[in-house]
């Protein structure tokens, strides 16, 4: 995998990785890389087969990479013309070669005006790009509304215009993309904030710039991929036995939330466990010895069991229906006294608000309400800044993090680079999902080791989620946990 696939950068690195380039091979590359760009935008909007298309078009090089994609549109017969807002547009350099490229060909280019009625397949969004960092005036404010109003697909250059490349806030309106197709470096923007609401299925090309004006930028997040998965996930060794693939205990299940702790369970045998324990209540028991009695569960009201079993296990996942009643807490307590590495999820978490400790062997896994009740912050806050916070849950409570959402961020104690998940679809938004999680990281530690935290929690995710995308074939609405066991199975074996 090419560097620029891996990692996601700040928009002024992607920025010096453009212009370090031109630099370097010269004043027609920036215009080569303009056509390159545009170029693969037209590649992927051919794939939608439009018959007509408005390009709408600001005064910046992001309307030169738009004018190109116009003219490549007319020459193919495509129906197409150009909309710009401010008619004083004072292109320059390569975008006023771009324009004067387009008109050559016989590109039609219209002001917009509210009055017009866009009727065309698709709209290209080549307004802004990534260096706007202002609220927009009110003429582009309403050209933006009047896009997002339209019955048109869109598609995106770089960025939807009005987004900002670094936090993804809104600079007052944002292009609502079905598709973002972005260049040179992967955008924090897109990923991060209201990015993600905004940018629609995203591609990517690099365009070919030479791999060493990468090597010495400074990425923000790294993401995982199916080659890091398969690096981890190596063959076993013939002669393994159970002992050798780990011993998890899980802890949670308390009344009228038994199927989280049985989902859990069953998620870490999925994943290759070689033993799994539970400790729960006597009903949980009884579901689970009848449908997987592979798991062996145990009563939590006999205290030597506990301490027998969390002495026995190589790592303690705590969470999944676990509740915060008397009966939780004391499991919570149990576990907490032990020095064994904990994964915390759900009432865990909630457990741990109520009396913030730091601990370090450990790895906290809040959804967005849960981080916020951790940092006594808010849902908005958290997700308006989610580096910042996973950053901050990472120092308060000595702990390795993963901050689920839209893609996910997880973070070791050790690593400045978070590492980002890019699987996952809104189908996964169902009870359930994050007892699954929990029982596949859990698997992963127990059967790893925890040398390498960061690198194993971030596969589990990124198992979790992609497991998600391949059960959603069928359909994101009506997505349950359980469908995704047989393709956690599938992808650990891959």
């Amino acid at each position: 995998m090419r560097l620029a696939e891996k990692y996601v950068f700040s928009s002024s690195t992607v920025a010096k990785i453009d212009s370090d380039a031109i630099r370097n091979n010269g004043p027609e590359y920036g215009f080569e890389l303009m056509h390159k760009a545009a170029r693969y935008s037209f590649d992927i909007l051919k794939k939608e087969k439009p018959k007509s298309i408005i390009v709408f078009c600001g005064s910046g090089n992001n309307a030169g990479d738009g004018y190109l994609l116009a003219t490549l549109a007319v020459e193919s017969g495509m129906k197409a013309k150009v909309m710009i807002i401010d008619p004083k547009d004072n292109l320059q350099g390569d975008a006023e070669k771009a324009r004067n490229r387009f008109t050559k060909v016989g590109g039609e280019i219209e002001v917009w005006s509210s009055d017009l009625e866009l009727t065309c397949d698709w709209i290209v969004d080549a307004i802004f790009g990534i260096g706007i960092n202002r609220d927009l005036d009110i003429a582009h404010q309403n050209a933006i509304h009047s896009i997002n109003q339209s019955k048109s697909k869109v598609l995106s250059i770089d960025i939807p215009s009005g987004l900002c490349g670094n936090t993804g806030k809104i600079f007052g309106k944002a292009v609502s993309a079905d598709i973002t197709t972005t260049y040179v470096g992967k955008k924090l923007g897109l990923y991060l904030n209201s990015g993600p609401n905004y940018t629609g299925i995203i591609h990517f090309s690099d365009l070919n710039i030479d791999e060493h004006f990468y090597s010495d930028s400074h990425p923000q997040i790294q993401i995982v991929s199916d080659t890091d998965m398969n690096k981890i996930l190596i063959r076993r060794n013939q002669t393994s036995h159970k002992g050798n693939h780990g011993h998890i205990l899980l802890i949670g299940g308390n009344n009228g939330m038994e199927g989280a702790i049985r989902i859990a369970s069953e998620a870490s045998l999925r994943s290759g466990s070689g033993l799994v324990s539970v400790i729960s209540t006597k009903n949980s028991c009884q579901i689970i010895n009848q449908f997987r009695p592979e798991v062996m569960c145990h009563d939590a009201s006999k205290q030597e069991s506990i301490i027998s079993l969390i002495n026995k296990a190589d790592i303690i996942g705590i969470g999944p229906g676990l509740g915060t009643d008397d009966w939780a807490v004391n499991l919570y307590d149990h576990a907490l006294a032990s020095k064994k590495h904990l994964v915390l999820d759900a009432d865990a978490l909630n457990i741990l608000s109520f009396s913030p400790i730091k601990r370090g062997n450990w790895t906290l896994t809040p959804h967005p309400g849960e981080a916020a009740r951790l940092l006594n912050s808010s849902v908005s806050e958290i997700q308006e800044d989610r580096l910042s916070a996973i950053a901050e849950l990472t120092k308060r409570y000595s702990a390795n993090v993963l901050l689920k959402g839209k893609f996910s961020l997880i973070k070791d104690s050790v690593n400045d680079l978070p590492y980002m998940i890019t699987s996952g679809n809104p189908g996964m938004a169902t009870a359930g999902m994050g007892d699954l999680l929990t029982g596949v990281i859990t698997s992963l530690l127990g059967q790893y080791g925890i040398d390498n935290l960061g690198k194993i929690i971030s596969i589990g995710a990124h198992i979790h989620s992609k497991s998600g995308d391949l059960a959603s074939l069928d359909g994101e609405r009506g997505l349950i946990a359980s469908d995704l066991l047989p393709y956690i199975r599938q992808l650990v074996n891959s």
